[in-house]
């Protein structure tokens, strides 16, 4: 049996994701991803939406619920390599309670929408959020929208 690769940072159960070493890193970790369940990932989509200052990624894809993954510009170690970068990129990561990575896909967005969320994001990091104002505008998001009622936010999308 081949050895899985491990996930080089201990995170909780649920979804993470952060803009690390050139892209965007996604990641849903649970107990255990059945090959069932990874085979019905083909496509994966995500789309990428922004409402109310909130730059939203949403993850779709076979049997696994939306997911939805906030984003701050103001709180990127990697801010100008993002806002510079030639293409967007996004990488999804599956990762078990062991912390092996089960699953593991990553998709460049195409120039024109690596710029508008590039844009997009430019004017998110001129908002002055108060401390704590973010985490309050994300908790009533989430209270007043499920994952896939996000996409009508919706300004671009790739398929993996």
């Amino acid at each position: 049996m081949k050895e899985k690769e491990k996930f080089p940072y201990e995170i909780e159960e649920g979804a993470v994701m952060d803009y690390v070493e050139n892209r965007f890193m996604l990641v849903l970790k649970d107990k255990e991803w059945t090959e069932e369940e990874l085979g019905m990932l083909d496509p994966l989509r995500i789309g990428f939406c922004y409402t109310n200052g909130l730059a939203i990624f949403v993850l779709e894809g076979g049997d696994i619920d939306s997911s939805d993954f906030y984003f701050n510009i103001q709180e990127c170690d990697w801010k100008d390599a993002l806002l510079n970068a030639d293409q967007v990129t996004v990488e999804v990561v599956l990762v078990d309670q062991h912390n092996d990575i089960c699953w593991k896909r990553s998709k460049s967005f195409t120039k024109k929408d690596s710029l508008m969320i590039q844009e997009t994001l430019k004017k998110q990091a001129e908002i002055e959020f108060m401390p704590g104002e973010y985490d309050v505008n994300i908790s009533g998001m989430q209270s007043a929208y499920e994952p896939f009622e996000l996409l009508k936010f919706e300004q671009c999308f790739i398929e993996m």
